[in-house]
């Protein structure tokens, strides 16, 4: 009986052994279960979350960035519709002829002398008058003057200066027709007399179609025009590229209707009525004598004060165009920037999937409930 009660007791605590064991071992596996889960369920949304980012960084860089781009390709087109502009105003009627830039600031003035200028009657002059050394200008008014007297003053000096520099210019180029008829029609060139020219009638200047065409003349000692001549320009051709280099002096005749700059190594006398209604009366070294008499300087050289010519513009087209080429860099740098950031975007993402995916289940899962 004990033994059968032993066999009994021995039974029941075996099976209570194994009941025990089994237990403990079902717990701790479906908790594992569970966070297998809930990894998987971690990483699906990680992903999810990481893609979507990877697209919102995409749309950042494709659209606004190439909005960017769109815009500053159409500022280099304005750009560069304003350096056509520029160039184009460069070049306009305003610009001065070749005589303006010749005589650079000289170019201003309508009347200019060494030792005096005088005036008798209603003489009208538009442009600036101009004297120096000398320091006697008379006879305004009657006469009226539309423009700035300069004596002896800065503008003046150098005015002198540049109408020298201009007369030899002119007597040193080479000539092309030695003693022309005045008389008759010439086309561009230099024309030259070893010693006196004289204009009796009617003088045509035909530009044949070139507002820049040039005609010099080149006189050894007088020039001398007869009443009531005069002197036409035809077919383009530009008074503010007539000029008339004299070695001595000249004497405009009564009512004589004159054209073109002269500038004359001693003296220029305008007897009553005659007029330069284009151009210009300059004396290097002596005087210039008025009598009811009109000159008008060419459109192309105004003001005394300045230089005139082709540098100023050019040099501002110059930095216009640096400054539009610095533009061009400082957006090219704008564009890899933008590059750099959608890189740096597409990267980023990748980083937080990696960091997700290398973490534990417990975490991805609460990363992408927190997204």
């Amino acid at each position: 009986m004990r033994r059968i009660l032993g066999l009994l007791t021995v039974a029941l605590l075996t099976f209570g052994c194994v009941s025990h064991s089994t237990h403990s071992i079902t717990g701790p596996a479906s908790s594992a279960s569970l966070d297998v889960a809930s990894f998987g369920k971690g990483m699906a949304g990680q992903d999810k979350a990481d893609k979507d980012k990877d697209k919102g960084d995409k749309d950042k860089g494709d659209g606004k960035g190439d909005k960017d781009k769109d815009k500053g390709k159409d500022k280099d087109k304005d750009n560069d519709d304003g350096d056509k502009d520029d160039d184009d105003g460069g070049n306009g009627n305003n610009n001065p002829g070749a005589g303006s830039s010749l005589l650079r600031g000289a170019a201003g003035f309508a009347v200019f002398a060494a030792s005096t200028i005088t005036n008798t009657g209603p003489s009208v002059i538009t442009g600036d008058i101009g004297l120096t050394p000398g320091s006697s200008v008379t006879g305004f008014p009657p006469g009226t003057l539309t423009g700035t007297l300069h004596i002896n003053d800065a503008a003046a000096n150098q005015a002198k200066l540049d109408l020298q520099a201009a007369y030899n210019d002119l007597a040193g180029r080479p000539c092309n027709t030695v003693a022309p008829n005045l008389n008759s029609t010439l086309t561009p060139g230099v024309y030259c007399f070893s010693s006196s020219a004289q204009l009796n009638t009617a003088l045509v200047l035909d530009g044949q179609g070139n507002s820049n065409a040039l005609f010099i003349f080149q006189i050894g000692s007088t020039l001398t025009t007869a009443s009531n001549s005069s002197v036409t320009l035809i077919n383009g051709a530009s008074a503010d590229n007539v000029l008339w280099q004299v070695g001595s002096s000249a004497t405009l005749g009564t009512n004589t209707a004159f054209q073109g700059t002269i500038i004359a190594y001693s003296s220029i006398t305008m007897t009553t009525g005659s007029s330069i209604v284009n151009g210009r009366a300059m004396a290097l070294n002596a005087a210039v004598t008025l009598d009811s008499n009109r000159i008008t300087a060419p459109a192309g050289g105004s003001g005394g004060n300045g230089h005139h010519g082709d540098g100023d513009g050019d040099d501002d087209d110059d930095k216009g165009k640096d400054k539009n080429k610095d533009k061009d860099k400082d957006k090219d740098k704008d564009k890899d920037k933008d590059k750099d950031k959608d890189h740096g975007h597409d990267g980023h993402g990748g980083d937080d999937g990696d960091r997700g995916r290398s973490g534990r289940g417990a975490q991805s899962g609460s990363g992408a409930g927190g997204r």
